[in-house]
This record gives C-alpha cells, sequence and structure tokens, in this order.
C-alpha cells in the first residue's frame, strides 16, 4: 500500500493511502475527547471521523476545548 503525506497542526505525516480521520487519530495517539478537527479549514463532526478518508496533502488542525475562568 502507498502512502500518502499530510499534514497535522503544522508537522508532514506519513500515512498509509486510504486512511480516514479516526485512522490517523488512533496512530498517532492524538486527544479526541474534547477536540474538535478540521481539515482543510473545514470542521468534521466527530460522528464522520471513521468515513472521512485523506487526500495527499490535506491539513488537519486540532482545537482542545480548555475551561477556565
Amino acid at each position: 500500500m502507498n502512502n500518502i503525506t499530510i499534514e497535522v497542526n503544522g508537522d508532514e505525516q506519513e500515512i498509509p493511502s486510504g486512511a480516514t480521520l479516526i485512522d490517523v487519530i488512533e496512530v498517532l495517539n492524538l486527544p479526541s475527547n474534547g477536540c474538535v478537527f478540521s481539515i482543510n479549514n473545514t470542521i468534521v463532526s466527530k460522528n464522520k471521523w471513521s468515513m472521512t478518508p485523506l487526500n495527499s496533502g490535506d491539513s488537519i488542525s486540532l482545537f482542545q476545548a480548555f475551561a477556565g475562568g
């Protein structure tokens, strides 16, 4: 299987072609609770993570909710 290159929070990553967003979250051990992910500046709802394929050159951003006061 071929690999593709994507960007995760500004860092290049090599992943298998055909990987989905949930695959990347699991392989890179990214947090998922209280987090929002976007691909190419488009938010992906959590119920679609496993159905969202990634393409070479995609840029993934991770946003975490912070509590404070």
